[in-house]
């Protein structure tokens, strides 16, 4: 399928690993151009460098802090010197760090998911925005999760936070979308990205296990995630609903929030 996003720009923050990298691979064998930005210099220019030479086109790699002000405008802006207004952009950061309980977790623990989570969004979209509708619009994916429709009680921040970006993406969507702005939100279940890898194979050495059943042991036990498919998924499976909803061929799709979760309780 021809995403119809060949030379045009595109970023990404948090795209030097996992679902923003892969989908970032996606765009780069369309013959997008690409900025990427990760909080890891030496990551996101390994990732960058990856794509150039696989497949031959131009990447702006940068490493820039959501949770800093300041740090991602100035990538937008050189992005936009060099590769003109993006035509998409993906924000996949927002971790589960620094969370627990309503009685357990601090206002340090509160303010840090907020900058992490919500304003990491904030940050970049504002910086990006202008610029899309200057050129007559574009796409704005935003990445929630699982949980910002199911409950957990070991999440509280992260998971009110992220239910907070449903509604955030939703207003972008009603708000500028006569100006050419489609905005849909991505809730990812669980996957398996570096963190989730780790963890499992720390499962394997210390239990014998399988990878099979130290990842259902995370997914069923530690998580509390009823996963229909069984499994956690693989970042490009998430990649490519991303890719998709970034290019020219979800041109009437805007406002949705699209579970990609391997069948879970919502």
């Amino acid at each position: 399928m021809d995403l119809g996003v060949k030379g045009k720009s595109y970023i990404v923050l948090g795209g030097s690993r996992g679902m923003g990298y892969e989908t970032a691979r996606i765009l780069a064998a369309e013959g997008a151009r690409l900025t990427l930005m990760s909080r890891t210099l030496e990551q996101v220019t390994t990732a960058g460098k990856t794509l150039e030479d696989e497949f031959g086109i131009e990447v702006l790699a940068r490493a820039a802090d959501g949770m800093v002000a300041g740090e991602v405008d100035k990538v937008v802006e050189e992005s936009v010197e060099r590769f003109g207004a993006p035509r998409g952009l993906l924000v996949t950061s927002g971790l589960t760090y620094h969370n627990g309980t309503i009685l357990d977790i601090p206002d340090s623990d509160w303010e840090y998911n907020f900058q992490d989570v919500m304003m990491g969004h904030v940050r970049v979209i504002r910086a990006a925005l202008p610029h899309m509708i200057s050129a007559g619009g574009g796409s704005i994916v935003t990445t929630a999760a699982y949980s910002a429709r199911a409950a957990k009680s070991f999440l509280f921040p992260y998971a009110s936070l992220k239910a907070a970006l449903v509604n955030f993406t939703k207003n972008l969507a009603k708000t500028y979308g006569a100006q050419g702005i489609r905005a849909n939100c991505i809730c990812p279940g669980t996957f398996e990205t570096v963190r989730l890898t780790t963890r499992i194979n720390d499962r394997m050495k210390e239990t014998g296990c399988t990878h099979d059943e130290a990842e259902r042991y995370y997914l069923f036990e530690v998580f509390k995630m009823p996963v229909a498919l069984g499994r956690a998924g693989q970042p490009q499976e998430i990649a490519d609903v991303m890719a998709f909803c970034l290019s020219e061929r979800a041109q009437y799709m805007t406002g949705a929030t699209i579970n990609v979760d391997g069948g879970t309780d919502f």
